[in-house]
């Protein structure tokens, strides 16, 4: 199946209906939640004077969260471990595609004061290689989801980032090649772009985009996130705040998004697609820095890392 790019008119109606999605998928959680909670108290009432034990460290180990609570960074997640493994990470080949069940991310832990950056699309040329230089210059760390399809911008970039990934300082995860609508085109379409984009990925930076994925237009079913996981990509990353720069955005509405949504643990969509974005970046990182605030990569803030040391 030939999939051809989608014309702008055609990406904010995909993107309408996926926002109609999205809002009916938190709807379901919601009451999912709801009557989880009612089956809680239903059995706590059974037990009989409840002992109020929390769950072991090593269970908590064990299921990639912390006993304090929130997502557990793991061997190479946040905190000074993470940290320093990620800095000390050299890449070596590049594993095999290792399949497991996806599971969706739009926040990450509050404690330690991160915040992911990340950068979606990039059809702007300039735009990319001045995110790519204000990274180099400040050592910031941010996440890359390209699309293959807006090469041109990326390739010029690709010794710059694999320099950034090899420093522990950027993360490229998989956007799919054409920005498909994964649950409008269906599952078997979507992993064949999914891995189209992969291979782009490995060409062009010498590294893969595993184990993170984020769907264009933030649309996803059941099926998709089944098959990004048979394709190794088993963390779905979704958003906590965004500056909605798909389109071309004011400076100063770009900075009140940012002001809005810069809080521990935040994952916060940007896009590469217009000048704004890009030329603001030195005063984002300045406008974290005021509160107390650490730009990390995905990987530091929600942990997986899909290198293997080189």
């Amino acid at each position: 199946m030939r999939i051809e790019p989608l014309s702008q008119p055609e990406r904010l109606a995909r993107r309408t209906a996926a926002q109609r999605r999205r809002r009916a998928q938190r709807r379901l959680v919601v009451v999912g939640a709801l009557l989880l909670v009612a089956l809680v108290a239903v059995l706590a009432i059974g037990l009989a004077g409840g002992s109020g034990v929390r769950p072991s460290a090593g269970a908590a180990r064990a299921s990639g969260t912390s006993a304090a609570g929130g997502l557990g960074g793991g061997k190479h997640g946040g905190g000074a471990a993470g940290r320093h493994a990620a800095a000390s990470v050299k890449l070596g080949a590049i594993p095999p595609v290792q399949p497991g069940a996806a599971h969706v991310i739009q926040q990450g832990p509050t404690r330690g004061g991160m915040v992911a950056l990340t950068f979606d699309d990039g059809f702007c040329t300039a735009c990319v290689a001045r995110i790519v230089r204000t990274l180099e210059r400040t050592g910031a760390h941010a996440t890359f989801f390209p699309n293959g399809t807006y090469a041109a911008s990326w390739d010029p970039q690709a010794k710059a980032i694999r320099a950034l990934v090899a420093r522990g300082q950027l993360i490229v995860g998989n956007h799919t090649f054409h920005h498909v609508d994964a649950a409008a085109v269906g599952a078997p379409a979507f992993a064949a772009d999914l891995r189209l984009n992969e291979q782009w990925i490995e060409r062009t930076f010498g590294l893969t985009g595993r184990p993170f994925f984020r769907p264009p237009y933030g649309a996803y079913d059941a099926g998709t996130v089944a098959a990004a996981g048979q394709e190794g990509y088993t963390k779905v990353i979704m958003w906590s705040g965004t500056l909605a720069d798909s389109n071309v955005r004011s400076k100063p509405y770009i900075l009140n998004a940012i002001r809005h949504w810069a809080r521990p643990g935040a994952i916060i969509l940007m896009h590469g697609n217009y000048a704004p974005t890009s030329e603001l970046l030195p005063q984002i990182l300045a406008l974290l820095k005021q509160r107390h605030l650490r730009p990390v990569t995905i990987q530091e803030l929600v942990g997986g890392s899909p290198y293997k040391a080189g």
